[in-house]
């Protein structure tokens, strides 16, 4: 899934702004991936929002979470994590408008993994991902990501664009290995974030997790390439 909406976003986000700004590749990509999602993620990501500022014990965060009306909590997690990715989006050029969203979404997934699998699992959408998300498929995720996304970054970087100039396949290991990274640390902070705060990892925290790790992947990489 990672792999299939890397290509949906890079793909969007380079032949738009072949035609158009980098500025409305940007807003228009990260549409495409919301409606991919039918704005799952978001939803899990306001409701998130909504139990971070909510005061009290785990049972009354996760009933704000859980609430079908959404808070200033939930209104700002959006607003924030939104216009950073549309920020770190309209900062790419180059083979990076394709290459970076490829491998921001398979890392994203790869952080979504690793929560599921270092929470607790409640009752709801997400139980059936947090309850068999063991060792091993979280292992599995982690170098079939990696792996992944090093094959993709040298063999399309090489072959597609004749721009590429990022300091070869050193330079090339180092901005995916940083991704990577990232992925993980996100990915595992997240459900310790749940645990402390909820109690338990759910759907809302995993929808999260995949929108909040997009913003900061991209941002990791936009740092590494300017290195």
């Amino acid at each position: 899934m990672g792999l299939l909406y890397g290509l949906v976003s890079g793909a969007v986000m380079y032949a738009v702004s072949q035609w158009t700004s980098v500025l409305v590749a940007a807003a228009l990509t990260f549409a495409v991936l919301q409606l991919l999602s039918r704005f799952l993620h978001l939803d899990g990501l306001s409701d998130l929002g909504d139990g971070m500022v909510c005061g009290g014990d785990a049972e009354r965060r996760m009933k704000a979470v859980k609430d079908s009306q959404t808070g200033a909590g939930g209104v700002g997690y959006v607003l924030v994590f939104s216009l950073l990715t549309f920020a770190a989006l309209g900062s790419l050029w180059g083979a990076a408008l394709f290459l970076l969203p490829l491998v921001a979404e398979i890392m994203n997934k790869n952080a979504v993994v690793l929560c599921a699998y270092g929470g607790k699992a409640r009752e709801g959408l997400g139980n059936m991902f947090v309850s068999n998300t063991k060792v091993g498929q979280a292992a599995a995720s982690a170098l079939i990501s990696l792996a992944l996304s090093l094959v993709l970054m040298a063999v399309l970087g090489t072959l597609l664009f004749a721009e590429w100039s990022w300091g070869g396949w050193g330079h090339m290991s180092l901005v995916t290995i940083a991704a990577w990274t990232v992925s993980i640390l996100v990915g595992l902070g997240m459900s310790r974030l749940a645990e402390r705060y909820f109690g338990a990892v759910n759907g809302d925290v995993l929808g999260a997790t995949n929108e909040i790790c997009r913003p900061l992947t991209l941002i990791v990489m936009l740092l590494v390439v300017l290195l």
